[in-house]
């Protein structure tokens, strides 16, 4: 899914984790504007590195995409690889996006997409 971020992918670089600039054309932005209720889980391997990729796009991207973009985690342990956390709340205390967004993307989108009525 993530490596469709870009408009240079190839169908050899289709199954793995694409390097260097996000280019315009992707998939993934087109299809989010065309279809509003279209979300992305950025917790995947593939999520950290569509964005790790190229910050300056990244941070363009959930900009634009912030209300529909969320982290997904399966594990409660303090002991595993945490890097989506540790990049977001960097790029967050960089300034590169909001705090109102890192909560969005950290549990809020999810609490409203699932009426979850959580608070924070």
């Amino acid at each position: 899914f993530w490596s469709e971020i870009s408009g240079d992918l190839t169908k050899e670089k289709k199954n793995g984790y694409p390097k260097g600039s996000v280019i315009k054309g992707g998939a993934i932005p087109r299809l989010m504007r065309e279809f509003p209720n279209l979300y992305g889980d950025i917790s995947a391997g593939s999520g950290l590195n569509a964005l790790r990729r190229d910050p300056e796009h990244a941070w363009r991207f959930i900009d634009e995409f912030q209300d529909r973009l969320m982290l997904g985690l399966d594990c409660s342990s303090i002991t595993n690889d945490m890097q989506h956390i540790e990049w977001l709340t960097q790029s967050r205390d960089d300034g590169n996006i909001s705090e109102a967004v890192y909560e969005k993307i950290m549990w809020k989108n999810i609490n409203e997409a699932l009426e979850l009525n959580l608070e924070g």
